[in-house]
C-alpha cells in the first residue's frame, strides 16, 4: 500500500525519486521504494539512498525497479542492496533471492540458447550497436564483407542471435537478411547477459616493433575516453593469433614482471581491429565488457560515463 506519511519523513530529493509502499513478506514488514522517474539512479547513488531510507523507515527497505539492466543488477548485488524487479528478479538477502531471468510474455526461442555468444556473434552484435551506418537490415553477404568471417560462420552467427531473440532473419532463396528491429539501447540491455569479456589472457611484454597491430585497451583506453586517471602501466590489446605470430617473430618479448619498457598485453578472443573506430583504441563496448567485473568504484563510475557517451 502507498505510504505518503512515510515519504514525508525522507529527504526531499529521495521522496521526489521514489514512492514509498508498505508490504509484508515472509513475516517481515518492508518499505518498498518504487523508482518512478525515467532516470534510474546509479548503484552508488542507490547505496546512499538506502542508508538514508533505513535511518527514517527502519532496516527492512527494498528498492523496486520496473526495469534493471544486468550490469546494474550485479553492482547492486555487490553492494548488498535489496531490490525487486516485479515479475523478474528479487534480491532480499535476509529473506529471498530469486535472480532467474524470467522472459516476458512467454517468449519462445529458436532452439536451445547458448549461455554466452560466440566471439563472431559478439563481434556482429557489437558492430551493429556501434556503427553509424544503418546496419539494422543487412544481407548476410554484406556482413561477410564487413567483418571478414566466412559465410558458414555467419550462418552460425545468425542462428545464435535468433536463438536468444536478439535478431530476426528473412530468407529469400539463398539470400538471408539479418534484422535488428530493436533500438540500440534496448538491444544492448537485452544482449548483455549473453556477452562476455573479450580478454582471453593477460601478460607483460616488451614491444620490439612499433608497427605491431596493437590497440590501447584497459585503463589506458578508459583514461583516453573518460575522466578517470591513468593506470600504473600501459595496456594494449591484440588477437591471440597476432600475439603468437609476433612472439614467434620476436616482435615482442614476454616479461614476467613490470619493468621499464614493458606493457601489459591483453590477448583477445577476436581481433580488436574489427571494431576499433580509429585503428588505435579498442571499441567502447568491448572495453566495457573487459572491465565490467572490476570492483573499483572509480572504474565503475568511468564505465557508466562510457555508456552515457553512447546515448
Amino acid at each position: 500500500t502507498l505510504d505518503t506519511k512515510a515519504a514525508r519523513s525522507l529527504p526531499v530529493f529521495i521522496s521526489q525519486t521514489y514512492e514509498v509502499h508498505r508490504g509484508d513478506l515472509f513475516d517481515r514488514e518492508y518499505a518498498f521504494l518504487l523508482c518512478r522517474g525515467e532516470e534510474r539512479p546509479t548503484p552508488a547513488e542507490v547505496e546512499k539512498h538506502l542508508k538514508l531510507a533505513r535511518s527514517a523507515l527502519g532496516p527492512n527497505v527494498a528498492f523496486v525497479f520496473l526495469t534493471l539492466p544486468t550490469y546494474d543488477r550485479k553492482r547492486l548485488i555487490q553492494r548488498r542492496i535489496p531490490f525487486v524487479v516485479p515479475g523478474r528478479q528479487t534480491y532480499l538477502p535476509v529473506a529471498l533471492i530469486d535472480l532467474r531471468e524470467k522472459p516476458k510474455g512467454g517468449q519462445r526461442h529458436l532452439g536451445k540458447p547458448r549461455e554466452h555468444l560466440s566471439a563472431p556473434a559478439q563481434v556482429v552484435l557489437l558492430y551493429h550497436l556501434q556503427t553509424k551506418e544503418d546496419s539494422g537490415e543487412w544481407p548476410l553477404r554484406k556482413w561477410v564483407d564487413v567483418v571478414g568471417y566466412s559465410r558458414s560462420t555467419l550462418t552460425r552467427v545468425y542462428k545464435e542471435l535468433s536463438a536468444v531473440s536478439l535478431c530476426t532473419t528473412v530468407a529469400s532463396g539463398r539470400h538471408v537478411t539479418l534484422a535488428f528491429p530493436r533500438e540500440r539501447r534496448e538491444l544492448w540491455e537485452s544482449a548483455f547477459p549473453h556477452l562476455r569479456s573479450p580478454v582471453r589472457t593477460r601478460s607483460r611484454a616488451r614491444v620490439q616493433d612499433e608497427k605491431l597491430p596493437i590497440y590501447a585497451a584497459g585503463m589506458t583506453a578508459l583514461t583516453e575516453l573518460t575522466m578517470i586517471g591513468p593506470g600504473r602501466e600501459k595496456v594494449y590489446a591484440m588477437s591471440s593469433a597476432a600475439f603468437e605470430a609476433a612472439r614467434e617473430d620476436r616482435k615482442l618479448v614476454q616479461a614476467e614482471y613490470p619493468e621499464e619498457g614493458t606493457v601489459q598485453i591483453e590477448r583477445w578472443k577476436y581481433a580488436p581491429g574489427l571494431l576499433s573506430s580509429d585503428s588505435q583504441t579498442v571499441d567502447r563496448l568491448s572495453l566495457y565488457l573487459s572491465l565490467k567485473d572490476d570492483l573499483d568504484e572509480r572504474i565503475q563510475a568511468a564505465l557508466t560515463e562510457l555508456l552515457e557517451q553512447m546515448r
